[in-house]
């Protein structure tokens, strides 16, 4: 009778390990900074939506990524590997948009597209506090162009 209780015990052990907070909301700092919210939808995927803005561009951004985090890939106690993909739709002003392979966009120009992530999150255990290190590159369908680099770190207030 022992035998399954432990084995039931250390399986629930190994499932809080894999997810260590459940919704998390904060401050993306990067080449579109902005508001970001995850909310895992099982022990190891989770969406994440990113409300940004580029300066560079005068640009808004709204972002929808489904990610997957695994924990076992870097071998450390709840530090992710977290890679995924997603859409955006952006809406930028004033010419700002700037010249992309070779063409020049109006002044007020809208797209569409799809978007990468990978990057890492770790979770501070005995505080409230998730920081994330990620690339996130996407190509644009309407107004089109690929932008590689759209680099950021957040950080979340972690709550349940």
């Amino acid at each position: 009778m022992r035998k399954p209780i432990i084995i039931i015990f250390i399986f629930f052990s190994f499932k809080l390990i894999a997810q260590p907070y459940h919704n998390a909301l904060g401050i993306r700092f990067g080449l579109g900074s902005g508001i970001t919210f995850k909310s895992f939808i099982n022990s190891q995927a989770a969406i994440e939506g990113i409300a940004s803005f580029q300066f560079d561009f005068k640009g808004y951004t709204l972002t929808g990524l489904y990610e997957i985090h695994n924990y076992k890939a870097l071998k450390a106690a709840n530090l992710a590997l977290v890679y995924g993909f997603g859409a955006h739709i952006g809406y930028y002003d004033g010419a700002y948009y700037k010249k992309r392979n070779k063409i020049l966009y109006l002044e007020q120009t809208a797209t569409v597209g799809i978007d990468a992530i990978l990057g890492i999150d770790y979770f501070i255990v005995g505080s409230p506090i998730n920081f994330s290190m990620d690339i996130k590159p996407f190509f644009d369908f309407v107004n089109p162009g690929f932008r590689f680099w759209d680099g950021a770190v957040s950080i979340r207030y972690v709550f349940n």
